[in-house]
């Protein structure tokens, strides 16, 4: 079972511009900390990556993982394909509106295959989402 953690923040940039920052998977090792590739192998009609392979430098470990994404009007979600050092890495960002801002959710449940106790592996996923959100708010408010 993974670890649950979820955290929000207000983003001063409309849905859309955020949407972009989070479908361009290509670009997350510019702004995503730790991100050291990530590779988009299969696209939607509408462009968005549907499927995409990431390699990351978790400080402790080097993990390789594939993701497989789905889109609502207001949300993007992924599960684990496959991956290495990876039991469970599924997620979601959902989007709110409010006037020129955008409130960013950010759910996620991560499991890793190292024998690490429960606290530990609590505060690793607390440490992805936090970096994760302040990457996105960043990334996002220098197109506004």
């Amino acid at each position: 079972m993974g670890q649950k953690v979820s955290d929000s923040t207000r983003i001063a940039a409309d849905p859309d511009t955020i949407l972009a920052v989070i479908t361009d998977h290509a670009a997350y090792p510019e702004w995503a900390e730790g991100m050291q590739h990530a590779e988009v192998l299969d696209t939607d009609a509408e462009g968005r990556p549907t499927r995409t392979r990431f390699q990351v430098d978790a400080k402790v470990v080097e993990a390789t993982y594939t993701l497989a994404y789905a889109y609502a009007d207001d949300r993007v979600t992924w599960h684990l394909v496959e991956g290495d050092m990876v039991n469970q890495l599924d997620g979601a960002y959902i989007l709110a509106p409010s006037g020129s801002e955008t409130d960013v959710t950010y759910e996620l449940e991560v499991d890793v295959d190292i024998p690490l106790p429960g606290f530990m592996k609590k505060r690793a996923a607390k440490q992805i989402l936090d970096t994760g959100l302040r990457g996105l708010k960043q990334r996002a408010e220098s197109r506004t």
